[in-house]
């Protein structure tokens, strides 16, 4: 997986700030982790707005853009009427999907234990948000505090505060 953004930096050493304090009382640093198959963005809920810190996505292999440059093979039954076959591509989609769901929750890890966090939203399309649950840790499972299943990784940051603002609390 390939991240970009104040997060790969704190991957390299750069420390999390600490948990702030308002009118003397600690406040939650959340992530809010937007998501689908090709990738994510990670924002911060800071005061009453979103500030994205970073930005997660697979990792390209050749094998996979060569069975990508098979898409199209179709046969005639005869009828005149076209049928496209099964694809191999199909299977391999799939696979780098699960992989990226896979490597986004095991950084969702690493990032819990080294504190960067205390509270997760994820808003994920369906079938991701089943892959990450499925692929998610029970430490990173218990900072959960919101799940939603709408693939918004299109929004902007004011967009994305508007759709989730009964959820963040952004008013």
């Amino acid at each position: 997986m390939k991240l970009t953004g104040q997060i790969a930096e704190q991957n390299r050493g750069v420390t999390a700030p600490p948990m702030a304090l308002h009118a003397g009382i600690k406040s939650p640093r959340v992530w809010i982790v937007v998501a689908d198959k090709h990738g994510a963005r990670i924002f911060e809920k800071i005061d009453r707005h979103l500030k994205l810190i970073g930005e997660a996505s697979p990792e390209q292999n050749l094998q996979s853009e060569l069975n990508n440059r098979t898409i199209g093979r179709s046969f005639s039954s005869g009828g005149g009427t076209i049928h496209h076959k099964f694809e191999p591509h199909m299977e391999q989609e799939r696979a780098s999907a699960l992989d990226f769901a896979h490597d986004l929750a095991v950084f969702l890890e690493d990032s819990d234990t080294a504190r960067k966090f205390d509270r997760i939203i994820l808003v994920a399309a369906p079938r991701t948000l089943g892959d990450l649950r499925a692929a998610m840790s029970k430490q990173v499972q218990r900072s959960i505090i919101a799940q939603i299943d709408k693939n918004l990784t299109k929004l902007d940051e004011r967009a994305l505060g508007k759709a989730l603002e009964d959820v963040l609390w952004l008013g």
